[in-house]
């Protein structure tokens, strides 16, 4: 068996990244990466016992160039006997509309679509195509920009994602390797002329300086895979260490509130995981860049108990620290949701989305558009704004759950919870909250004895082109 096909065999097995029976969705572009990686696992799939959807994703940035790359995997797909979705999102349009990084817009509404097909399609694994010179140009890049992903050293063999996991075998295997497989197999690709654009800074390391260090050792780029996923075992334990050391320091789970005192009772790599901790769970996943500096400064005003001292972060974040205490909060109050109506009129936008109740059979035709059905002798529906004591019954529990705590188990940040909008039947009866959880009640196929249902349809979402 040639060597990239006995290297990719041997690291699917000792890692586990899928089983027997498991729908794969993989992203495929149609460069010669993501083609190399369809081929074999569309050749292997009998004997690795998978079915394997392709989603291709046209950004609408290259004209006629993009409905070429599309109608090329979909040749291949046919040809492959491999299920093909494509979607058009309107990467442009976004743009102009919110502005941003293009290559981060473009990721963003990539992976969106991949979790839509995962969701279509009951798979829970999705695949990308990311080898060992990937991984080598991924640890270059953050090493010089100082940036730091949640403790992470480069990008990880497997993570979460979707409800399943988003895993990337070819770590396992060089650009070299790739190539020298679409050879044997004259598996064809296209080209996208973005990246050999001088403009990226990915870009820009890849042809400058990891071909030097290729040069010097030509298994420089699979020691790096090698050297990230050992790192990445041992900042597991070490984050799951600092998660629950944390925990016990928080003075109140509603607020981000630590002792100064006790941190520094803490060995320093524990108090630099905490510290990440801390602004991730105040900046949740916001497009914030915490950079080494950032997280230093955080330490070191952790160090002392005296006095009152501030500091300004990102965002209009603000780091408080009176004599022992040391607060993380945001400087001016949130605006508070409106309380609506919902049982005759579609709410107001909340989060990209609006709401109405209706009866059954009488729902609305809306587009993009979810329904949950439930049986209900309220007459009164509304949107609002959460309360001290707001509960809500969940599927496969016998006691209802405070809003409180369901906020701090989902990690919502200590500023948006108060003003987190939930829908209520009557006075009380939560019913859903919105982005998080719907309550035991609810169910998306109507049942016997339903009369009710609720509708969510988003309100700014980018039309799919489907194909």
């Amino acid at each position: 068996m040639k060597q990239y096909e006995q290297t990719m065999l041997t690291y699917l097995a000792e890692h586990e990244l899928f089983e027997k029976g498991d729908r794969l969705v993989i992203g495929v572009s149609g460069g010669i990466d993501s083609m190399v990686l369809l081929h074999f696992l569309s050749s292997k799939r009998h004997q690795l016992g998978i079915t394997i959807t392709a989603v291709h994703i046209d950004h609408m940035l290259r004209g006629d160039q993009s409905e070429q790359d599309r109608r090329f995997v979909e040749q291949y797909c046919e040809l492959w006997s491999v299920p093909f979705e494509s979607f058009a999102v309107p990467v442009p349009a976004i743009l102009e509309r919110d502005g941003g990084n293009p290559q981060h817009v473009c990721r963003t509404e990539r992976y969106r679509m991949f979790e839509w097909v995962m969701a279509d399609t009951a798979s829970y694994v999705l695949i990308t195509a990311h080898h060992a010179d990937d991984q080598l140009e991924t640890v270059l890049m953050e090493g010089m920009r100082g940036s730091l992903k949640n403790g992470a050293f480069g990008m990880r063999i497997k993570r979460s994602f979707g409800g399943g996991s988003l895993v990337r075998p070819q770590l396992a295997v060089t650009k070299a390797e790739i190539v020298r497989y679409a050879k044997m197999h004259q598996v064809q690709h296209r080209e996208d002329p973005s990246n050999s654009s001088e403009t990226y800074t990915r870009n820009r390391i890849r042809k400058a300086i990891v071909p030097a260090i290729i040069e010097e050792n030509p298994r420089a780029a699979l020691h790096f895979a090698e050297l990230a996923e050992q790192i990445n075992e041992d900042e597991e334990f070490l984050q799951n260490l600092a998660e629950q050391t944390l925990r016990e320091l928080l003075a109140c789970p509603d607020e981000l509130v630590v002792s100064a005192e006790s941190f520094r009772n803490h060995a320093v790599a524990l108090q630099k995981r905490m510290v990440l901790l801390l602004l991730n769970y105040l900046y949740n996943q916001k497009q914030v860049l915490i950079t080494s500096q950032l997280a230093e400064q955080v330490r070191e005003l952790l160090q002392s108990s005296s006095g009152t001292v501030f500091l300004h972060l990102p965002k209009n974040y603000m780091m408080r620290r009176q004599y022992d205490r040391v607060f993380f909060e945001k400087a001016k109050e949130q605006q508070e949701y409106i309380q609506a109506d919902i049982g005759l009129a579609w709410s107001p936008p909340v989060k990209g989305v609006r709401y109405c109740v209706t009866a059954v059979g009488e729902e609305p035709e809306a587009a993009d558009a979810a329904f949950w059905y439930f049986q209900s002798a309220e007459t009164k529906f509304c949107l609002r704004g959460r309360k001290p004591g707001d509960r809500i019954e969940l599927a496969g529990m016998s006691q209802e759950k405070k809003l409180a705590r369901l906020m701090i188990d989902e990690k919502v940040p200590v500023q948006e919870r108060q003003n987190w909008p939930i829908i209520v039947a009557g006075d009380d009866q939560v019913l859903l909250v919105p982005g998080l959880r719907t309550a035991a009640c609810l169910s998306r196929t109507k049942r016997a004895g339903d009369n009710r249902v609720l509708v969510e349809q988003c309100t700014d979402y980018a039309k799919r082109g489907r194909n």
